[in-house]
Order: C-alpha cells, then structure tokens, then sequence
C-alpha cells in the first residue's frame, strides 16, 4: 500500500499546486487503504496530473524534480493496478491487488508496467506528460 504521508516538502501557499498534489495524493493512499479503489484511483491520477504541473513550471533542481517523478511513477503504477482490479471486479470476485503484487494482467504475461503500448487513452496521456517531464534541459 502506497503511505498515507507524502514525504516531498515543496516550496508554496497552501493552495499552490504542490500543496494540491501532495494533499491529494495523502487522500488517495487514505482511500486505497479504505479500500475505497475507485475514489483512489481518480485521487492518483489528478495528483499525479498537479505533479507533473509542479515539475514543470514550479521544482527547481534536479533532485526536487527525480523526487517528485519517483512519486508519480509510483502512483500511476499503484492506480493501473486499481483500475484493473475495478475492471476485473465487474467479470468476477477477487482479493484486491496488493501493492508488491503482480495484477492479473501481469500474471497472463501482459505488458501493465506502463512501457508497452497500451489502449487507454488516459493513460497513454499521462505516460506522455511523465516522460515529457523526463527529459533535462542543460
């Protein structure tokens, strides 16, 4: 399970894009704890959505920057795990994916690990935004 606490400490207003990210990601772990998986996931994927802005417009230094990628990169995993359980949940009962644990497309030999091609368009959107984030300027 992704912790409840966001360990970034991001310079900014409490109502500053950080702030929002971090807020959001702290009450998307609180729901995935909950097991809450829908609320969660849009919770994972609009903080990582406010992130992807910080690293943009607003970190300053690489190291800031490497931090806040790891983070986005660990919940865009943790919500393909959730939307695929949400998705295999409508076809048959399961035991929510535990984070650390294959998801039921990893265990069929699919490529869910976000470096193949994938047919959710959200999602490609966002890997897009992430990577766009991963190339330095000198």
């Amino acid at each position: 399970m992704i912790s409840a606490h966001c360990n970034l400490r991001l310079p900014g207003s409490s109502n500053s894009p950080a702030s929002k990210a971090i807020d959001l990601a702290s009450k998307a772990a609180q729901e995935d704890k909950a097991g809450n998986y829908e609320e969660a996931l849009q919770l994972y994927q609009h903080a990582v959505q406010y992130f992807l802005h910080v690293v943009k417009y607003e970190a300053q230094g690489d190291k800031a920057k490497q931090s806040i990628r790891a983070k986005c990169t660990e919940y865009l995993d943790r919500a393909e795990k959730l939307k695929e359980y949400l998705k295999n949940k409508e076809k048959k009962a399961q035991k929510p994916v535990k984070e650390g644990q294959p998801s039921p497309a990893d265990e069929k030999g699919n490529d869910s690990d976000g470096e193949g091609e994938s047919d959710d368009p959200e999602k490609k959107k966002l890997q897009n935004q992430l990577q766009g984030c991963f190339r330095f300027h000198f």
